[in-house]
């Protein structure tokens, strides 16, 4: 959950999340740390005066020791958040913990080091009670791999990252690797274990990539391509969750409709849940109206149709 926030107005309970009333897409943390100088963990102490003062349990990237107390400007960041879409001013009570995002500190006119939020009101991000070290460890691989700043050791890291045993650091991986299509074939062996992963998001995600994947590089080259289907169509048919089932539905399209045909109007007719069906539907729809635009075009022979 990101960062708790509370109403300026007097009497009204605080909300849960910076972007309650307006949905804004959220960067995983791969991306939300980037451009970040220094990323600390840790404990707020409250507010004092402008600012947050926080105790680093975790010093992640920066000039900042584990145990020292920083200050993080909360006022700049609430004067300069975008109030139609953050009505809510950003607060980080005693005793929260969380993990900032910040630029490098800079001296107060008290000769105080004092930091600025990285990314403003959506700088802050609520770790949970429990999994916090699965937090931390995941960033801690994300900022290493940042800090190369070499292309080639982002992807080839990346790739690795599939086969991690933390979920956030696959999601991560997931989510990188679909959005800049760095998919590779033989990205699919490491994909196909991830369909029957306990999470549903990773379930979605990596048969989205494996699609992707597919689609970019062609059914013909795809190795042990009757089993990777075998596999996508049981995820299309009987995943408990229905975006690992539309996910799957969509990526079974990419080894070429015909070749599925009969699994697709199975699914169109047969599952529990519109958006799949709708899915599969829409795949046949187009599939079949290509083909009949085809049958009645002129044949080079000219042939009668």
């Amino acid at each position: 959950m990101m960062a708790v926030l509370a109403l300026i107005a007097f009497a009204v309970p605080p909300t849960p999340a910076v972007d309650v009333f307006n949905k804004i897409e959220e960067l995983n943390y791969y991306e939300w740390t980037a451009v970040a100088k220094v990323v600390v963990a840790g404990t707020s102490l409250g507010e004092n005066g402008r600012y947050i003062e926080f105790r680093v349990k975790h010093a992640l990237r920066g000039p900042v020791e584990v145990g020292e107390m920083i200050r993080v400007d909360l006022k700049e960041a609430n004067r300069n958040r975008r109030r139609s879409d953050y009505p809510h001013a950003l607060k980080l009570p005693e005793g929260t913990e969380a993990m900032l995002v910040l630029h490098e500190p800079h001296l107060t006119k008290t000769e105080t080091r004092a930091f600025r939020m990285a990314r403003g009101v959506l700088s802050v991000r609520e770790l949970p009670l429990e999994g916090q070290q699965g937090i931390i460890d995941a960033v801690a691989m994300f900022l290493e791999i940042q800090d190369h700043k070499d292309d080639r050791v982002t992807w080839r890291r990346m790739g690795q990252m599939l086969e991690a045993t933390n979920p956030l650091a696959i999601r991560n991986a997931l989510e990188q690797m679909f959005k800049f299509r760095r998919g590779t074939l033989a990205h699919l062996f490491s994909l196909r274990p991830l369909f029957d992963h306990p999470d549903p998001g990773i379930r979605e995600q990596s048969a989205r990539l494996a699609g992707q994947i597919i689609e970019r590089h062609g059914s013909d080259d795809v190795p042990e391509a009757a089993a990777l289907m075998a596999e996508l169509i049981g995820v299309a048919r009987r995943d408990e969750t229905v975006e690992p089932r539309v996910a799957a539905t969509l990526a079974l399209a990419a080894f070429g409709v015909a070749r599925v045909e009969s699994v697709l109007d199975e699914i169109a007719a047969t599952d529990p849940d519109q958006n799949v069906r709708y899915s599969a539907e829409k795949i046949l729809l187009e599939y079949r109206r290509e083909r009949e635009a085809e049958a009645r075009l002129p044949r080079l022979d000219g042939a009668s149709n």
